[in-house]
């Protein structure tokens, strides 16, 4: 299935699962959308972060967090709060969720923006050589716009 490149706010998503960028620490980041989701979902970020501590959890990996609609994917694309998204990160995760969407019981994903301007060219092409081959629904925004229903 063809990736639906959107501009939006992810969180009025109407997808299965939100997928996001976090770091492998477990640490609040201080993004604008990193903010918002913090605010409305703190019993996800403190068992997630609990989990980075306990080792149980590595960069490369996407953890779900099933107690919300959407349900939350924390995409560990970092291995700490500051510093570059890692591509052999997403290319990690972008190949698991390819491969294993169906036993997951993943049915459509929305990933919000993923790195910073300089980062998302080459992460790109990343995202499309893995997704695109899938029959998962996948919706990837490029820009973090609160409260803008994203159009299709």
């Amino acid at each position: 299935m063809t990736i639906i490149y959107l501009s939006g706010d992810p969180l009025l998503t109407q997808t299965q699962v939100l997928a996001f960028g976090h770091n492998a620490l477990g640490r609040s980041e201080m993004g604008a959308l990193e903010t918002e989701l913090f605010t409305r979902y703190p019993a996800a970020f403190a068992t997630f972060g609990k989990h980075c501590r306990s080792g149980r959890i590595k960069a490369g990996q996407m953890w779900m967090w099933r107690e919300t609609q959407p349900m939350l994917g924390f995409m560990v694309v970092r291995a700490s709060p500051v510093g570059a998204t890692r591509l052999r990160y997403v290319e990690d995760i972008a190949l698991t969720l390819a491969r294993d969407y169906l036993l997951d019981n993943i049915r459509s994903i929305a990933i919000a923006p993923l790195g910073s301007s300089e980062e998302w060219p080459h992460l790109q092409p990343v995202l499309a050589h893995w997704l695109e081959p899938a029959s998962l629904p996948c919706y990837v925004y490029k820009q973090y716009l609160p409260d803008v229903q994203a159009e299709l």
